[in-house]
This record gives C-alpha cells, sequence and structure tokens, in this order.
C-alpha cells in the first residue's frame, strides 16, 4: 500500500506485512526520517475528527529562476477564460504562483492542445510573469510565442484552443 508522510508530503510504498497482528504499525519516512503512524486498513476503522482549522493562505515564495514571489495585500487577480471550451469561467489567484495545463496544475482546462503543465503566472507584487514551462505548443501573447512575458490588467494570453485575460482589480471592488 501506499502511504504519505503527514510532515513533508512525501509518499512511500509499505508492504502489509508491517502491521503483523497489529491494528497499528510505525515506520520512519525514507524522505524526513520522522515517524509515521500507520493502521491497518484490514483490522481496523480509521475514523478522524475533523478539523476546524483554516489553511494558511500562501502568500509568498520563490521562482524557478530566485525571484521573491509574493501576492499584494491591496490587490486582487484573477485569470478570466475568454475563448475555448471553459469560456466564462473566472479563476482567483490565491497564491504567488500558480500553473495551468490539462493535468497536475493548479487550474485544469480540458484542451488537448495544452500541456500537462503548460505555464505558470508569477506574481512578485504589483509584476506578473507568465512562463512556458517547456510546453509542447507553447504558450502566446499577442500571437507571439513566448518563453517568459510580463502581463498587466487586461492582458491576454493563449494556450491551445484557449485565451486568458489577467485581471487585477484593487480589493473590496
Amino acid at each position: 500500500m501506499e502511504v504519505r508522510c503527514h510532515h513533508c508530503g512525501q509518499t512511500q510504498t509499505v508492504g502489509e506485512e508491517i502491521f503483523g497482528n497489529h491494528e497499528e504499525a510505525s515506520l520512519a519516512c525514507s524522505s524526513c526520517g520522522k515517524a509515521i503512524q500507520l493502521i491497518s486498513p484490514k483490522l481496523a476503522s480509521f475514523h478522524a475528527d475533523a478539523t476546524r482549522r483554516v489553511a494558511p493562505a500562501i502568500t509568498s515564495g520563490i521562482s524557478i529562476d530566485g525571484l521573491s514571489l509574493y501576492l499584494p495585500e491591496n490587490l486582487e487577480i484573477y485569470i478570466r477564460v475568454i475563448e475555448g471550451r471553459e469560456k466564462g469561467t473566472v479563476y482567483p489567484v490565491a497564491k504567488p504562483r500558480i500553473t495551468i495545463g490539462r493535468a497536475n496544475s493548479d487550474v485544469i482546462i480540458n484542451d488537448g492542445l495544452s500541456s500537462r503543465v503548460h505555464c505558470s503566472v508569477e506574481i512578485t507584487g504589483p509584476t506578473v510573469l507568465l512562463r512556458d514551462l517547456e510546453s509542447t505548443n507553447g504558450t502566446l501573447v499577442n500571437g507571439q510565442r513566448v518563453e517568459t512575458a510580463a502581463l498587466s490588467n487586461g492582458s491576454i494570453f493563449q494556450i491551445g484552443g484557449h485565451s486568458f485575460q489577467l485581471v487585477i482589480t484593487p480589493k473590496g471592488t
């Protein structure tokens, strides 16, 4: 069976023989070395209490090339689909780097011309950078294929058969 470390998030495969005749077993994570408590799915039913904690917002990070990324406190940023199957959908940008693609991305679009992880939108305060992530069919701005491009409010970019518009508004409007 596959288990995920609740400390570092890494997954590892564990044989069921780890339990023997017991309902529980302890295992050291192969990545971070911290203890993971396991419950045998064959011998026990696991019941977890619902959490009432709110996950903290991700407001800063580091880009691929070392830029310090952060969401501006006074602005709301959205990506609006203006052309394609997902037309009319609006995605709020809730963290300083989001990926767009047809799978394994923050924003998933149903588009066969899109790579699984096609591009990223990175925010450094008032600056928004669109970065193609070595996609097969490219990311276009103003009809031109780009590796990176600075975007501003109202900028339009294209991935496969979808066109997106960056929308930046002051908070509270």
